[in-house]
């Protein structure tokens, strides 16, 4: 006997990286030396790509998150984010990589640099979750990490990435 109030809920199933990332949401050198500045810049780009509608939430946003908990992990790769989701603040969700060769000290708990600033933007929480774990899963692998700073172009960097997204374990794949 089938009992509609106890079937099982059907989750959409998360975008994809296609979706999500564009080589243009890429900055492949970040020309500033400051935690804010990393923000500022971001922001701006994301605003002129017309990814968020409203900038000055978003800056106030991940800097409050940043001072909450530095986003940024070992292995020179920081994940920005809103602690709270605000999807009528974006357009469109997004994926958005910013990249500084040289490497900005961001609150990493092994005090190095951090090279690589991803920023997610997902309108559900799981998704954010779930995309949050396949990044963290590719950026434990220092090659990978490794071939993501030294891609000469967006489209190279968004190569890397589509390719570290193919080769995730089976429970890290998108279904």
């Amino acid at each position: 006997m089938n009992d509609p109030d106890n079937a099982p809920v059907m989750e959409a199933a998360d975008p994809s990286l296609a979706e999500l990332f564009q080589p243009s949401h890429v900055i492949p050198e970040l020309k500033v030396d400051t935690r804010d500045r990393v923000i500022g810049t971001i922001v701006e780009r994301v605003e002129a790509l017309g990814l968020v509608t409203d900038s000055k939430w978003l800056e106030t946003a991940l800097t409050e998150r940043e001072r909450m908990v530095p986003t940024a992990m070992p292995n020179g790769v920081a994940f920005l984010h809103a602690r709270h989701r605000a999807a009528e603040k974006f357009p469109h969700q997004f994926l958005f990589l910013a990249r500084s060769v040289q490497g900005i000290h961001f609150g990493s708990p092994d005090d190095k640099p951090t090279h690589l600033f991803f920023l997610l933007a997902l309108r559900k929480d799981m998704a954010h979750l779930r995309w949050l774990a396949r990044l963290s899963w590719i950026c434990r692998n220092r090659g990978t990490v490794g071939n993501l700073v030294k891609a000469a172009t967006g489209e190279d960097i968004a190569r890397v990435l589509r390719l570290a997204v193919a080769e995730l374990p089976g429970n890290l794949k998108q279904k």
